[in-house]
């Protein structure tokens, strides 16, 4: 590595405030572009010539370079020498600021010296001008894009051209990086020579319009200057124009007629000469120029600016010079319009959004009070119903004991009374018996009676060999006697009907009384047994031929109390349910379609305590949920039903979720294909959660006094149902 001394002709400055050109190239394209560039940039900058760029990495790294760090090994061999290196001395200072690196061709991919001066501040800010023999250039997109490469030079190039590109690409380094006062800005003299219409472009507008009009008066004489009023239109659109308009003073629009009216194109950037753009669309005007303010202006025929033209060159390029400053501004309000139109393309579309977002809210919103008023409309009806339904089973159950009572009162007097009163008792309480246990029996019977017949009507009446063969003897011999306990024996089975057909009714009403009960009354504490009871009463008719398996704790005191509307809660499980049903259903045709063999559809609803509340769990066997429309059940008014019309109590998983969600609680669904479980866990009374303790801020409303009796039609608590009981829907 070498710098080149400065001359003795340089003017004397601090070494501090030199600049540095540094040319890398291990040929002698390197050495000559030194020399050439040395002479111009003395005044603002030495030059360092390296060989390689890893030389000129250490040296910005220290500032010096020995003899045997001056080159690697491999580069020095395959280079030439360097003529006049003797002329070059290592510097022993630390490194100035590098504004230009001149390079060749051997340094490689300019992408990676993009990539390496990054890392050396004295080299961060320098420009980069490639010598190249080379008619195609790549792997110069990154040094394109950060700004390193600033001008291509064929090989071979114009005596003195590097100098005078290395001049010019110094000065432009100091006018972007140095303050106006910096002493390295004022040694560099008049500064950088332009073409007349490049220095042109530097002047300002009216600086322009004056030098126009100056070299047209040169040719043309002097020219009267026309003063107009606001209003008068210049230019027409659409029709001919015959001369050009020089603004000196004032302001004139660019209007343009179109479907929506008037449209103003351009004012404050239409510029000082107005009609020589409309001589490129054929001589006819594009727009309207209309004066704005009091004008004065020059007016020119096209033969008068021709002649101008053709006779005074600085007429043409200060007429460049105006045009191209104005088509500058017009085309950059054009940007500047087309992003404005972009951003408020962009605000409309959010704003479209919103307003649909809004709309659908609405809708929602709508429907939602439909179906408010449509379960209104319902529970009044089934309010009236619940009514005309507790008086005639009032009067069933009252019948039914009369019933019992006289039954009673006359079997004391009857010869027979002891036995028909204890044949019709045993029929009203014996549980029902399987075909297997029936058959059994028969077979016992007619060993005893010996006669087929005769063991069959004894087992219906509840006669049995094991309890008492006398017995059984003594009535197949008595055939009155055998018809009397006959008929005792159905006089039992049909009390027990009775009493059962009316239970039902009676749970069937309360639950309708529960289900839509006002839900403006306060939170009371609820046994969600009962609750979870009420739906599967209400939903009985759909689950007709399912399996239910109830999994309770059998210990009624084992589930703490959930507050809440037990009306809310008991729909969150009729639509679960109802949608339990709906699957199963599907499935089986499903199957029977396919010919396959229709697999018995089973729900189990599984309650327990849990941390702090109860978690309810109902998992049915059915086909599963879609795994793409699994996570959109919870979506307001979202159905996979389309096309189907079913009368029903149930409000959709949206609204269910968010019953639940009003209850303080939480509900998930997890499905897999043959299996689909709900989750639903409660938030307990603060009063009997697991600690036992009452907390400072329950998570639940605080309990009132007396709620209990504030709903006397509350219905009496059920037995509780014994654990893991299977029991498919009963039938009076």
């Amino acid at each position: 590595m070498s710098i080149a001394p400065p001359s003795d002709a340089t003017p004397a400055v601090d070494a501090d405030d030199r600049l540095v050109v540094a040319v890398v190239s291990p040929t002698s394209l390197g050495t000559q572009a030194a020399h050439e560039v040395t002479p111009a940039v003395r005044a603002l900058a030495d030059v360092v010539r390296v060989r390689t760029l890893a030389e000129l990495f250490r040296w910005a790294s220290t500032g010096r370079s020995d003899a045997a760090q001056a080159s690697p090994p491999t580069a020095s061999a395959a280079a030439p020498a360097a003529p006049d290196s003797s002329a070059f001395a290592a510097p022993a200072v630390a490194p100035a600021p590098v504004a230009l690196i001149i390079a060749t061709d051997e340094v490689g991919s300019l992408d990676d010296v993009a990539a390496a001066v990054a890392h050396y501040p004295a080299l961060a800010a320098a420009r980069l001008v490639l010598l190249t023999e080379r008619a195609e250039l790549h792997d110069l997109g990154r040094a394109i894009d950060e700004d390193l490469v600033r001008e291509v030079i064929a090989v071979p190039w114009t005596p003195g051209a590097i100098g005078e590109r290395a001049r010019a690409q110094i000065r432009r380094w100091m006018r972007d990086r140095l303050p106006d006062d910096d002493p390295r800005r004022l040694r560099d003299g008049d500064g950088l020579d332009h073409s007349p219409l490049l220095e042109a472009l530097t002047h300002h507008s009216d600086a322009l319009t004056a030098e126009l009009i100056a070299a047209c008066e040169q040719v043309l004489g002097p020219r009267p200057r026309l003063q107009l009023p606001a209003g008068v239109r210049l230019t027409h659109q659409g029709q001919a124009v015959d001369g050009v308009y020089v603004v000196v003073r004032g302001s004139v629009a660019l209007t343009r007629h179109t479907r929506v009216g008037e449209v103003t194109l351009h004012h404050a950037t239409t510029g000082r000469i107005i009609g020589l753009v409309s001589l490129a669309s054929h001589g006819r005007a594009f727009v309207t120029a209309t004066t704005t303010t009091d004008v004065e202006l020059i007016l020119l025929s096209i033969e008068q600016l021709d002649r101008a033209l053709r006779e005074n060159p600085v007429t043409e390029q200060v007429l460049a010079a105006l045009i191209i400053r104005s088509l500058t501004k017009r085309l950059e309000r054009s940007e500047v319009l087309q992003v404005e139109k972009i951003e408020l393309a962009a605000a409309l579309d959010a704003e479209r959004i919103q307003v649909q977002e809004t709309l659908t809210a609405l809708e929602q919103a709508r429907l939602e009070l439909l179906a408010q008023e449509r379960f209104a409309t319902l529970g009044e009806l089934a309010a009236g119903v619940a009514h005309e339904l507790n008086n005639p089973v009032a009067a069933l159950e009252r019948a039914g004991d009369h019933l019992s009572a006289d039954l009673a009162a006359v079997l004391a007097t009857h010869p027979d009374g002891e036995l028909i009163a204890t044949v019709a008792a045993d029929a009203r309480t014996r549980p029902a018996a399987s075909t297997r246990t029936e058959r059994a029996a028969r077979k016992r019977l007619e060993q005893v009676v010996g006669d087929r017949e005769l063991a069959r009507r004894l087992v219906a009446a509840g006669i049995d060999a094991d309890g008492d063969p006398h017995t059984a003897r003594a009535l197949a011999a008595d055939p009155a006697r055998l018809a009397t306990v006959e008929a005792a024996a159905a006089i039992g089975r049909a009390e027990r009907n009775m009493r059962l057909a009316t239970d039902r009714i009676s749970g069937l009403v309360a639950s309708l009384s529960t289900y839509v009960r006002p839900d403006g009354e306060d939170m009371v504490d609820v046994d969600l047994r009962e609750v979870v009871e009420d739906a599967l009463r209400l939903t009985a008719h759909r689950l007709e031929g399912v399996e239910i398996e109830r999994d309770y704790p059998a210990d009624p005191g084992a589930l703490p109390a959930v507050p809440g509307h037990a009306g809310e809660l008991v729909q969150v499980w009729t639509n679960i349910l109802a949608n339990a049903a709906d699957a199963l259903a599907a499935q089986a045709k499903a199957d029977a379609a396919a010919g396959r063999k229709t697999r018995p559809g089973r729900v189990k609803v599984r309650i327990a305590p849990t941390a702090g509340g109860v978690r309810v769990k109902v998992q049915d066997n059915g086909p599963g949920i879609d795994p793409d429309v699994l996570p959109r059940i919870f979506e307001p008014r979202f159905t996979t039903k389309h096309g189907q019309v079913r009368f029903g109590l149930g409000l959709g998983m949206g609204l269910a979720k968010s019953v639940v969600d009003a209850h303080r609680g939480s509900i998930k669904v997890d499905s897999e294909p043959g299996r689909t479980r709900v989750t639903v866990v409660l938030p307990a009374h603060p009063t009997v959660t697991a600690a036992g303790l009452l907390p400072e801020s329950p998570p639940g409303p605080p309990p009132r006094p007396h709620q209990a009796d504030r709903r006397p039609d509350r219905k009496k608590p059920r037995k509780p149902t014994r654990k893991h009981s299977r029991s498919p829907k009963e039938k009076p």
